[in-house]
C-alpha cells in the first residue's frame, strides 16, 4: 500500500453486475474522518452498516458518499408482511384472552392490516444489501485508485524538496568555518586599529572567535533537523497513514529552522534558512492533503 491523497473519486455506475445501484465516492482532506452519506429511501436503514465499512477502508478526509437507483428499479414495487411482527401481534391477542377468559378469534385478513404487519416496498429490497456493497467496492477500488496516484505525485515532491533542504544544510554547515575565520580577522583589525600597532595578544583572539563561535554554532539544530529529514523520508516508505505523523514531524523541522535563521550572523546563510523555512512550508501544504 502507498501513501494516499485524501483527494479522491470512485463511480460505479448501476449496471451489469451493480444491479441497478450507482455508487459515487469522493473526497477532499479534513484533519479527521468526516464522513456523509446518501442513499436512497429503501436503503436507509443500511446507513450505519455502509459506514462501518467505509471505516474500514478511509482513516481521514472529507468524504461523501451517494448512492441512487436506476428508474426502473424505482418502480418495482412488491408487498412484504412482517412475519416477526405478525407472530407478535397473535401471541400477545392469545395472552390477553387466556388472562381475562376472553373469546377470541383470530381472522388473517384482520392480522395482515394490523399496523405495520404489511409493507409496500420498491424493488427487490431484500437482494439489494449485497447489490450495495459490491458497487460500492467497485467504486471503493476506483476512488482508492485515484488517491494512490495522488498520493504518489505528492511523494515525489516532498521527496524532491528534502533533498534539497539537505543540499541547504551542507551549505550551512560548510560556512561555519569561513564565518568564523572572517569574524576573527575583523576582531584582529579592529583590536589593531585600537591598540595603534601594538601587538596584538593572540590567546585573546581565540578566547572572543570560541565565544562567537559557541554563539552563532547551530551544529546541534543541524544535527536534529537532518533526523528529522531522514525519519520524514523513512514514514514515507510506510504501509500505514502517515498524515498526522508527518505533520507533527514538520513543526518540530520549523522549530530548528527558525532557531538556524534566528543565529544566522552571514547573508548568505540567511537567505539558505530562509528556503529551509519556504520548503518546510511547502510540505506542509502537501501534507495537509495526505491521509
Amino acid at each position: 500500500m502507498s501513501i494516499k491523497s485524501m483527494t479522491g473519486f470512485g463511480r460505479c455506475v448501476g449496471e451489469k453486475d451493480c444491479s441497478g445501484i450507482t455508487v459515487e465516492i469522493k473526497s477532499v482532506n479534513s484533519r479527521f474522518l468526516d464522513l456523509s452519506m446518501r442513499l436512497p429511501r429503501t436503503m436507509q436503514h443500511l446507513e450505519m452498516k455502509c459506514r462501518e465499512w467505509v471505516k474500514e477502508r478511509i482513516s481521514r478526509g472529507k468524504v461523501e458518499i451517494f448512492v441512487s437507483l436506476e428508474d426502473s428499479t424505482e418502480k418495482k414495487k412488491k408487498l412484504v408482511l412482517r412475519e416477526d411482527l405478525l407472530d407478535a401481534y397473535v401471541e400477545s391477542i392469545k395472552k390477553v384472552a387466556e388472562k381475562y377468559s376472553l373469546p377470541y378469534k383470530l381472522d388473517a385478513k384482520e392480522l395482515v392490516f394490523f399496523p405495520e404487519v404489511a409493507q409496500i416496498v420498491e424493488g427487490e429490497e431484500e437482494d439489494r444489501e449485497e447489490a450495495l456493497f459490491l458497487a460500492m467496492e467497485l467504486a471503493m477500488t476506483e476512488f482508492q485508485k485515484a488517491r494512490e496516484k495522488e498520493g504518489s505525485n505528492l511523494k515525489r515532491d516532498i521527496l524532491l524538496k528534502l533533498s534539497e533542504m539537505q543540499e541547504g544544510i551542507d551549505f550551512i554547515k560548510g560556512k561555519e568555518g569561513d564565518i568564523q575565520r572572517a569574524y576573527g580577522e575583523r576582531l584582529r583589525k579592529k583590536m589593531e586599529e585600537l591598540l595603534s600597532g601594538r601587538e596584538v595578544e593572540e590567546g585573546r583572539i581565540l578566547q572572543e572567535v570560541a565565544i562567537f563561535a559557541d554563539k552563532v554554532s547551530t551544529d546541534e539544530e543541524i544535527t536534529r533537523l537532518q533526523s528529522h529529514i531522514q525519519r520524514m523520508a523513512k514514514i514515507l516508505e510506510e504501509e500505514i497513514p502517515i498524515g498526522r505523523d508527518l505533520d507533527f514531524l514538520l513543526q518540530e523541522m520549523n522549530r530548528e529552522s527558525n532557531t538556524i535563521l534566528s543565529k544566522a550572523n552571514d547573508l548568505s546563510v540567511s537567505e539558505k534558512a530562509l528556503k529551509l523555512k519556504n520548503h518546510i512550508e511547502k510540505i506542509r501544504e502537501q501534507v495537509q492533503n495526505i491521509e
